[in-house]
């Protein structure tokens, strides 16, 4: 984890001005003078009145520094996306937040409907060209990729992939869909645990902008 921060909301109505913003949509706007690169790596600790501290992960996607709040009278701060919304944090939320406002029913009828269940992102980072590549004939290529972790989720699950290019830092997101589910095992052998991903909605215009990712020549139908 590269740092650490507190946000705590004095009051419900301050929490929940940026729950129907940013919360709701997965992401969190911090105010803070401290400026922060993008791609940083968040521990949130978020404090609600009221309630137990509830721990976020999240990365810095956007920053406005002092001087850019002051010219265009912004609030300095930095953007972050939470990386793994996880259910537990996400159903947390909801409940304070219907509980919150059961008392004001006009509240919940006017954002009833923003409240979906917000798809996970995962950042797929790459460590070399030959991976990527070997990654592509592998899977890329097929309309998918496989991901080693310990920590699978179910078939089914849905994800923001974003991939990084080892070389240019270039970024690509795809949506995309658990599909397989491997587990280690001993008597097998190169078995791995993880799960393989399937890109969702591969239009030709997706399928170009992967080419592009990749920096191979796209083929051109013939007409």
């Amino acid at each position: 984890m590269d740092a650490k921060v507190e946000v705590e909301f004095k009051s419900f109505d301050q929490f929940y001005r940026e729950y129907t913003k940013n919360i709701s949509k997965g992401g969190l706007f911090i105010k803070t003078k401290q400026a922060l690169p993008t791609q940083t790596v968040l521990e949130i600790m978020l404090k609600l009145p009221g309630e137990k501290p509830l721990s976020l992960v999240g990365e810095v996607v956007h920053c406005i520094d002092v001087e850019s709040a002051q010219c265009n009278g912004w609030d300095a701060g930095i953007g972050v996306h939470f990386v793994d919304f996880e259910d537990g944090a996400h159903q947390t939320l909801e409940k304070y937040v219907h509980s919150r406002s059961a008392t004001d029913p006009e509240i919940l009828n006017r954002d009833r409907r923003r409240h979906e269940r917000v798809a996970l992102r995962l950042r797929v980072r790459f460590p070399s060209v030959e991976v990527l590549q070997h990654d592509y004939s592998e899977d890329i290529s097929r309309g998918g990729i496989f991901i080693q972790t310990q920590k699978s989720r179910q078939i089914g699950d849905r994800f923001i992939v974003t991939l990084v290019h080892p070389d240019s830092g270039e970024e690509l997101e795809l949506p995309s869909e658990v599909v397989r589910i491997t587990q280690l095992d001993p008597a097998v052998p190169g078995s791995v645990n993880g799960m393989g991903l399937r890109f969702l909605d591969m239009t030709e215009e997706k399928t170009r902008a992967v080419e592009n990712f990749l920096g191979m020549e796209y083929p051109v139908a013939d007409r």
